[in-house]
């Protein structure tokens, strides 16, 4: 009875283990060292979130689409999941929002040649000329203050053309992440051109990053609950620690050794 039980268990586990694993298609866009196609591991965010999936079975393909195309296409549920947006409190509605992948700042930067004033809100940047990315999520009253014509911003496609602007004195500053703008600075300018430019000292927007889970696909919620398990297993093994120490070091630049 007790080998006849031992064979049953063994089979299921057989049974268990030959089973394909479920393909997660994963919506995103290009914002490096966080995410991006020829960055290794794909970038920081994209690989936690291959790891937090795996852990708990599954596998993951990414799909690169411009910003705003990812999160709409996620919208309709053509898509797993959307990474990597702010929970934003209008998007309840529509889709679930993970844990927190990372806290992050938007900083503005400016020429040192041409210093940004001290400011306390958007509205003391309305004679600056700014350049922003489409697709790209900044706090709503930017948003707000762009459609009604209170702030002169100029909307282009990538953060490389956005940085040339401000070097080339057509706009006054521009917004990036701290950890981004080290990695543009390196892969496409000069070190020079790192000396002329600097961060006002407060941020522009603090926020947390998430993966969207769209509610008009079925199985949304437990594939939620799966990918928050198996990021807070990252958390409490330090693998998410020394995920982040890799991105503080570029190494998810493209020529970085993928690990």
């Amino acid at each position: 009875m007790i080998q006849l039980l031992s064979l049953i268990l063994l089979a299921c586990s057989l049974f268990a283990s030959a089973q394909p694993k479920r393909v997660v298609t994963v919506a995103t866009g290009e914002y490096p060292p966080y995410t991006g196609k020829q960055l290794a591991n794909d970038g920081f965010v994209n690989h936690i979130i291959r790891l937090a999936l795996e852990s708990q079975g599954y596998q993951v393909h990414f799909e690169y689409l411009p910003w705003k195309r990812s999160f709409q296409s996620t919208h309709l549920g053509q898509f797993d999941m959307a990474s990597y947006w702010v929970c934003e409190p209008e998007y309840a509605d529509s889709f679930y929002c993970s844990d927190e992948i990372y806290k992050g700042n938007l900083l503005a930067y400016f020429r040192k040649t041409t210093p940004l004033p001290k400011w306390e809100n958007i509205y003391d940047l309305k004679k600056f000329r700014i350049g922003a990315t489409l697709g790209y999520e900044y706090v709503p009253e930017f948003h707000k203050a762009v459609e009604q014509g209170e702030l002169d911003v100029l909307m282009v496609t990538d953060d490389k053309h956005s940085l040339n602007m401000l070097f080339n004195d057509r706009v006054d500053l521009v917004l990036l992440s701290d950890v981004a703008m080290q990695a543009l600075l390196i892969k496409a300018f000069t070190p020079e051109h790192a000396t002329l430019i600097h961060a006002s000292d407060k941020p522009f927007l603090a926020y947390t990053a998430h993966v969207l889970f769209p509610k008009s696909r079925e199985g949304s919620l437990v594939l939620k609950n799966d990918f928050n398990k198996g990021l807070s297993q990252l958390k409490r093994s330090r693998e998410w620690d020394r995920q982040w120490q890799r991105l503080l070091n570029a190494e998810f630049h493209p020529d970085a050794a993928i690990n």
